[in-house]
């Protein structure tokens, strides 16, 4: 294994972990925070491997992210014009760069994660789940092995959030 690919995984590991502490936040504002340091290391992690696609992506979410942590402060809904956008930003960007068939994986989940920026609890995380999931080949077959693991364990997590925090709370509540 390589140096690039072990200081790749290193850097991984603390934004994969930002990421998992996120997740299971209850306010916002503060799951919002973590996904946006969170990113930064990943996107890192995947430049230094070359893996550009999803280095963009991760870009994009931190970019995405930031803009609802503001957008949160101040408004209560989002225009359909945003919505738009962050779904055709990943799009355009993976028309730009697309090389292979695993590009496809990092546009499922710039469209997916955007997405569950735009709500909360329960659809936060299922879709959050559904971009955890969309990384974990992408991660493989780029040799971020912590990724890999990471985004397994952010499944896990996150899949355990939604039990905990959305469905039993739900049970509770009746």
């Amino acid at each position: 294994m390589g140096v690039s690919i072990i200081i790749s995984n290193i850097i991984n590991c603390v934004g994969s972990t930002l990421n998992m502490i996120g997740v299971n936040l209850k306010e916002k504002q503060k799951t919002l925070i973590f996904f946006i340091f969170g990113n930064i290391c990943v996107a890192i992690a995947l430049g230094i491997l070359n893996a550009i696609v999803g280095m963009l992506v991760q870009l994009i979410f931190v970019i995405e992210t930031t803009i609802n942590y503001f957008w949160d402060k101040k408004h209560d809904k989002y225009p359909l014009w945003m919505i738009i956008l962050y779904v055709a930003i990943p799009c355009i960007a993976l028309a730009f760069t697309f090389k292979n068939i695993w590009d496809i994986l990092p546009l499922i989940s710039g469209i997916v994660f955007p997405l569950s920026l735009l709500t909360k609890d329960f659809k936060l995380r299922f879709l959050n789940l559904i971009s955890a999931i969309a990384w974990i080949p992408y991660n493989f077959h780029f040799q971020q092995y912590v990724g890999t693991i990471s985004c397994i364990l952010l499944t896990c997590m996150t899949i355990v959030a939604i039990v905990r925090l959305d469905i039993l709370k739900q049970k509770g509540e009746n």
